[in-house]
């Protein structure tokens, strides 16, 4: 048996109150308000505030989550749409500071090319911009090529197809109706990773 609760946020600001709501499948408020707590919320003196009226630096946002067998705040999971969107933000974010132009693989130059330790690198308008190993290893081959093709522009379709998903996800409430949205939802799950994940 479970329930959805939603969370509403109880600061006063002249004749109306914040608008700002959290919905989680909790089945206490009080797990309830653990999700809170994890994604910025405080509960006070017997009222709710979102992060943004906590003065916290998490932007408010509606929020589903996903009560599972641990604790309420290790389980939650971030709406499917919500997850497509910011997914599509940081990856546009990085494309967007990324150097224009083509990227192309160059195999190093150990003899002509000065301060070369023999690696593979992926160049973009004639400057290093990753090394991946030296050249005598296949490998090093393998991943300087497969960065070379993934430029910006590949960047830019991608975050194309993320945004194209999360409008299909968000028509549905964050329910994830057919496979390609499901690719794209595991495509922005693997986007959003932190570092020591990948």
């Amino acid at each position: 048996m479970s329930a959805r609760i939603t969370l509403h946020c109880q600061t006063t600001r002249g004749f109306s109150a914040c608008a700002t709501s959290l919905i989680t499948d909790s089945p206490t408020v009080e797990e309830a308000r653990q999700v809170g707590a994890a994604h910025g919320w405080r509960y006070i003196n017997g009222r709710d505030y979102c992060a943004g009226c906590s003065g916290r630096s998490v932007k408010p946002r509606v929020i589903v989550a996903v009560n599972g067998a641990g604790t309420a705040t290790d389980d939650a999971r971030v709406r499917a749409d919500l997850r497509l969107q910011t997914a599509e933000r940081t990856l546009l974010a990085l494309v967007n500071q990324a150097t224009s132009g083509d990227w192309l693989y160059r195999p190093a130059t150990p003899n002509g090319d000065p301060g070369s330790g023999g690696e593979e690198r992926v160049m973009a308008r004639h400057a290093c911009v990753a090394s991946t190993g030296t050249t005598a290893t296949p490998q090093s081959l393998a991943n300087a090529v497969y960065i070379a093709t993934v430029d910006p522009e590949v960047g830019r379709a991608v975050t194309a197809v993320l945004h194209e998903a999360f409008e299909v996800v968000h028509q549905e409430h964050g329910l994830v109706a057919d496979s390609l949205a499901q690719a794209a939802v595991d495509l922005a799950d693997v986007i959003l990773r932190t570092k020591g994940e990948r």
